[in-house]
């Protein structure tokens, strides 16, 4: 078990090496892409700052929590980008052109082997150093701000990014029914879009819809609300328990999705 996590562990330093050099190339859309990662964040900033100049909190979440919640959101997405996201982006194609045959002849796990093979510092750094910056500026901003709840926060960030794992695989798998691919990765993007919004705002079966079926509501509120000190027991254990049945819903759809494929030559 230990020598097949290093074996992982040096074929994804090895992806990571290779991605960053040919990234690093085009030095100008390295520095665009920052740019603008910084600039679509600092609009919803300057939105959350509009909307909080009229009213004093949005679900009892005041502006400096809400900005947690924002960053978070930032920090998770460039986690993805490290890990997974981007190899999913390129799934459609690969199974279109007939690419995807390769990788399941490669003497390693097909969904680790697709992640590793696009993972990307530069494709989400500037909203992931922006979503630093944001949390830093919010939890120096709370009242009663508490160090020892930053491990904690770490944790469920981690716990968030197997959330948003579980339902990318089981999103992007339906790429094998459907080839095309763009509608899915727009519903993907929106689902973190969604998740920058306080999970208190919804109620009903609203609350319901974005917890269980899109759960987008737990992926940053939960690790903010440890932040900011509005946590309780029942929100973890929901955000862990969900964690896990979108983590096995997406391994069996990923599973049933390869015995469906027939490979592009047949």
């Amino acid at each position: 078990m230990q020598n097949t996590l290093w074996r992982y562990f040096a074929l994804y330093r090895s992806f990571f090496s290779h991605n960053l050099k040919n990234e690093m190339i085009y030095r100008a859309n390295f520095a665009i892409n920052i740019g603008l990662d910084v600039f679509f964040t600092m609009v919803n900033v300057i939105f959350f700052a509009i909307l909080y100049g009229n009213i004093e909190t949005v679900g009892g979440w005041t502006f400096h929590q809400t900005l947690i919640i924002v960053g978070s959101v930032g920090i998770i997405r460039e986690l993805a980008y490290l890990t997974f996201r981007k190899g999913f982006l390129e799934l459609g194609e690969y199974v279109r052109t007939g690419r995807f045959d390769v990788m399941l002849t490669a003497p390693m796990n097909t969904a680790a082997h697709l992640a590793f093979r696009h993972v990307s510092l530069t494709e989400s750094l500037g909203e992931g150093l922006m979503g630093l910056v944001l949390v830093g500026y919010g939890f120096a901003h709370l009242d009663a701000a508490t160090w020892i709840s930053i491990p904690f926060y770490c944790l469920m960030l981690i716990n968030s990014l197997v959330i948003y794992y579980g339902f990318c695989l089981m999103v992007s798998s339906l790429v094998f029914w459907l080839i095309k691919s763009q509608e899915l990765n727009t519903m993907i993007y929106y689902f973190m879009n969604t998740a920058r919004y306080p999970r208190d705002i919804y109620h009903g079966l609203g609350k319901t819809f974005f917890t269980f079926l899109i759960p987008s509501s737990l992926i940053a509120t939960t690790p903010a609300a440890i932040l900011t000190g509005r946590i309780d027991a029942t929100l973890i254990a929901l955000s862990v328990s969900v964690a896990f049945v979108f983590l096995t819903l997406g391994l069996f759809t990923w599973t049933k999705s390869l015995n469906h494929y027939s490979s592009a030559s047949s």
